[in-house]
């Protein structure tokens, strides 16, 4: 039998998408490395269906939903509090990056493989053949 958790986003709890693609979803405010996730507990207690907060890192961070109230600073369980806008996406998106490359790293060092990654980054939406032709210019 299928849990009250699956089929549901574990960082906003509806369904459509999951944690990875949630417009949602927010750092953990312990390690700052992963997300929370917000889940129900189905295990057989007093607590049975009362919804909590996690760290999908498991780092340690717990917290009972109905102890966040709205504008605690914590974990909002109401409507986005901004955390999906373009600035906090970005740093999110930079920090990904960032491990992306301390993984690289490490797995070159630890398999003894040399790993080569081309980026190219461009501010704007120019296309690349716009840019090549403003380098044409000015030569």
């Amino acid at each position: 039998m299928l849990g009250k958790n699956n089929g549901v986003c574990h960082s906003c709890r509806q369904s459509g998408h999951y944690l990875p693609t949630c417009p949602k979803k927010k750092r953990c405010p312990v390690c700052g490395e992963d997300f929370v996730k917000w889940m129900e507990v189905e295990k057989k207690s007093a607590n049975t269906g009362r919804l909590f907060f996690c760290c999908s890192n498991n780092c340690g961070y717990f917290k009972w939903s109905d102890d966040v109230g709205e504008g605690s600073g914590d974990y909002d369980v109401g409507e986005s509090s901004g955390i999906s806008s373009d600035r906090n996406a970005a740093r999110d998106e930079i920090e990904d990056l960032s491990r992306i490359f301390k993984t690289l790293a490490r797995i070159s060092e630890q398999e003894d493989v040399e790993i080569s990654v081309n980026v190219t980054i461009r501010k704007g939406k120019r296309t690349a053949e716009e840019n090549n032709q403003g380098k044409d210019k000015t030569k």
